[in-house]
């Protein structure tokens, strides 16, 4: 990954030092020790920032702020969270690797059982068996309530007992005014789901996680039809690791080469779980799915502020990029979407919009409208993050910053019965896309659970928003 390291502004942190001299006295060496990297902060924000104007005044700002607290308190009120800092990590962070929703027990206000929202490859969660879908009923053999919860991440080795929704018939036991002559109920049973036990799993303890850019793939053949059908759950637009930068980007490209073998006529993407990543690889997938006629035409604008100008660009669909993969000239893309699809995902959404037709299904996407650039002060061991330009499409628009609402939309956990692994022809979402395909959507009727207590989120080494590299 190539970082922009921005060092040094000695003009300007010296003008923000002025509140940090008192009655004309130089207190530099007391005081930078504990300012320097705020006051480097302050310096790159003034420069780079989307919204540098926004800046409060230097004698207004507190410079012993934490970094996450500073870089706060100088946000604009358009940076709605898109701009961050954080330590510099060498490592990704150990993890069981598992996402989980609770939900309450109906027939306690005390325990819980959680939903398995979502597996890593290769971690101790999927070494377990774990699966999307799956609910933990017994964390080592104890129910789950606020005391015993912590359980679920503390990072130990555990005992679960896993179970499975289904829907069963209730039997109606109500009164007689609803029965006929001839004693019969005309009331039929009630559908109800419930959690049924299906066995342990042995969680091993947590351990550092890293996930590829690609989850899953599957192809899909819609019987008695000509709809050949490639799914691809792409999590991160990321192009690959420290030791190998192409790595992610050519099982992309290797995507491509085995979608065109079989002769695949649509495509599904899974997008609920990207929360965005680099520009050009928002660009390589770009060149694979639009239609052929419309490689090498323009495909973004990036505008920087004022002091930046020099750096606004377009971007081309550019089909020397795929380098191995292959265009795929297709007319229509179909996009899983949900609350956390954000930053590089979107772009892609906005800007294939004036060249091929996108259906969206699932919920609306988070609205992150703006790219981001790292830089990275040796002396800290901090990068920051701020929002450096807006990206437009080929027709200057990026009107999109409540998010894209879906053509289709549905709330999985409606629908828990299908509530599946990423992937699976059945589970919700891409059985809709499916059923999109082939021209006729009927859904399921929902059958909603107990209310949604919280839900639990693993911290993970994906590439976030929108990055200019």
């Amino acid at each position: 990954m190539k970082i922009r390291k921005l060092l040094y502004f000695p003009l300007l942190g010296l003008l923000a030092l002025t509140s940090l001299f008192s009655c004309g006295e130089d207190r530099w060496k007391e005081y930078y020790p504990l300012t320097g990297r705020d006051l480097w902060m302050d310096s790159l924000m003034r420069e780079v920032y989307l919204w540098y104007e926004d800046i409060p005044a230097a004698n207004s700002l507190n410079y012993f702020q934490a970094p996450d607290a500073f870089l706060k308190s100088i946000l604009s009120k358009n940076d709605k969270g898109f701009s961050t800092v954080d330590s510099i990590m060498d490592t990704p962070l150990p993890s069981y690797g598992f996402d989980y929703t609770l939900y309450k027990v109906a027939t306690s206000d005390t325990t819980y059982t959680a939903l398995v929202s979502y597996v890593a490859k290769n971690s101790p969660a999927e070494d377990a068996g774990l699966e999307r879908g799956n609910w933990i009923m017994l964390v080592d053999g104890d129910s789950i309530t606020k005391k015993t919860e912590e359980r679920l991440i503390d990072g130990g080795a555990r005992t679960l007992r896993i179970g499975k929704y289904v829907i069963v018939k209730e039997e109606n036991n109500g009164g007689t005014e609803g029965d006929t002559e001839n004693g019969e109920n005309e009331e039929e049973d009630k559908e109800v789901g419930i959690i049924q036990e299906t066995g342990d799993v042995a969680l091993p303890a947590v351990r550092p996680v890293t996930e590829s850019a690609i989850y899953d793939t599957n192809f899909i053949q819609l019987e008695g039809t000509d709809y050949k059908i490639a799914y691809l759950a792409y999590n991160s637009f990321t192009a690959g690791t420290a030791e190998q930068s192409e790595k992610y980007n050519n099982e992309l490209r290797a995507f491509s080469q085995e979608c065109k073998q079989r002769g695949i006529n649509n495509l599904v993407l899974d997008f609920r779980y990207n929360s965005g990543g680099e520009m050009e690889c928002v660009q390589l997938l770009a060149d694979i799915l639009v239609p052929a006629d419309k490689l090498e035409n323009p495909f973004a604008f990036l505008q920087y502020n004022d002091k930046q100008s020099a750096q606004n660009r377009d971007l081309i669909l550019d089909s020397q990029l795929l380098q191995g993969g292959v265009n795929l000239n297709l007319p229509t893309v179909y996009i899983i979407t949900s609350g956390t699809t954000a930053g590089a995902a979107e772009m892609l959404i906005n800007c294939l919009k004036p060249y091929m037709k996108v259906v969206l299904i699932g919920q609306t996407t988070k609205g992150e409208y703006v790219a981001t650039e790292t830089f990275i002060n040796p002396k800290y061991p901090w990068a920051v993050r701020p929002v450096v330009c807006e990206v437009f499409n080929s027709n200057g628009e990026a009107d999109y910053s409540a998010g894209f609402k879906p053509d289709i939309a549905i709330n999985e956990t409606s629908y828990l019965q299908y509530y599946l692994p990423l992937g699976e022809p059945d589970e919700i979402l891409l059985h809709t896309a499916l059923q999109v395909i082939a021209g006729i959507v009927e859904l399921p009727t929902p059958k909603t659970g107990t209310a949604i207590v919280r839900s639990f989120t693993t911290q993970k080494n994906l590439r976030k928003g929108l990055i200019v590299k």
